[in-house]
């Protein structure tokens, strides 16, 4: 691509992970569907063999809709945006984490019925979802390569990744207990090597197509009563930086969940774990609440158990919500 059309959006290391990734996995004629292809009846085998006690926890943080809690959540969003316009930052974050929910009631006599009309952001810093391929692209693609124009018109990444299930072992690595601190801060993103010792405490080996699970403490951070930003501004927050992006693509997991994103830690402010959407086709799950579901296989003695992560099958979707859950 030219560069008079503008910078290059990718750094080149990344350029170099997606050239790695087009030379060992990519088939002349046959559309590439990222990550999850690498999710066979071995990992979903291996996934369920870490079953041992029944239990399921979910990985999702609530989407609310009562006008009460909306309210609320609408003050603490004007309040970010508030310390954003004292930071001299013109992008700010947008909505408030809640949804447009239209519910519709009749009562006829004895009889009662509902529905519901609902239209969400599939996507930012708020609910739990799932990144299609059709969220993070260059030179006019998406991965696969898929032109970025199909989106337009007929885009099938969710409706194949929803047909081809989503479900896998699931290993939680957890980084504050490996820091010894209550969450991941931004002034220090989290590292290959901490994710190597994480993984180490597991006393698990990773292996293809496993679900790599961050927690970051991202629930005690906004207990805390801390503000995660948007990734709208190119502002440092806690998360993964280019070292640990560059971990995350070795172990080729099938998908990756996590509750911080990427740290932004770089003067451009890239985004350098979502860079590997269009590296490899990583599938992301943003915004999961990890915290309970650390504390709960910490006192089941294990790190890992079947992730199974299943999106909806929306033809065009960039992306979708989610409810991701983690049996153990």
């Amino acid at each position: 691509m030219s560069d008079e059309i503008g910078p290059d959006p990718l750094a080149p290391w990344v350029r170099e992970i997606a050239s790695k990734h087009d030379a060992g996995r990519h088939v002349e004629g046959v559309q590439c569907r990222g990550s999850v292809a690498l999710i066979d009846e071995v990992a979903r085998l291996r996934g369920v063999g870490g079953v041992k006690l029944g239990k399921a926890i979910s990985l999702e943080k609530e989407i609310e809709t009562r006008p009460d809690r909306l309210a609320g959540s609408r003050k603490a969003a004007d309040e970010e945006k508030e310390q954003w316009r004292k930071l001299g930052l013109s992008e700010m974050p947008s909505g408030h984490g809640g949804v447009e929910l239209e519910v519709q009631i009749g009562i006829h006599g004895r009889s009662a019925h509902g529905g519901d009309v609902i239209k969400y952001d599939a996507h930012g810093v708020h609910n739990t979802h799932l990144d299609g391929l059709a969220h993070i692209g260059a030179d006019a693609t998406w991965h696969g390569p898929i032109p970025a124009r199909n989106t337009e018109t007929d885009e099938d990444t969710m409706v194949n990744w929803a047909q081809h299930g989503i479900a896998t072992r699931g290993v939680l690595l957890d980084i504050p207990a490996v820091r010894g601190v209550e969450w991941v801060t931004a002034e220090e993103p989290v590292t290959a090597a901490e994710l190597d010792a994480a993984l180490t405490a597991t006393g698990v080996s990773l292996e293809l197509g496993d679900a790599l699970i961050i927690y970051q403490g991202r629930d005690r951070y906004e207990a805390a009563g801390n503000i995660y930003p948007s990734g709208a501004a190119t502002v440092k927050r806690p998360g993964i930086g280019e070292d640990g992006a560059k971990w995350i693509a070795s172990k080729d997991p099938g998908l990756v969940l996590w509750d911080f994103h990427d740290a932004r830690n770089t003067p451009t402010g890239s985004l350098e774990v979502h860079s590997l959407i269009w590296a490899i086709g990583l599938c992301l799950v943003d915004n999961c609440l990890l915290g309970p579901a650390a504390a709960a296989l910490k006192e089941a003695g294990t790190s890992t158990g079947l992730l199974v992560a299943a999106p909806t099958a929306i033809h065009r979707s960039t992306g979708v919500l989610i409810n991701p859950l983690l049996l153990y």
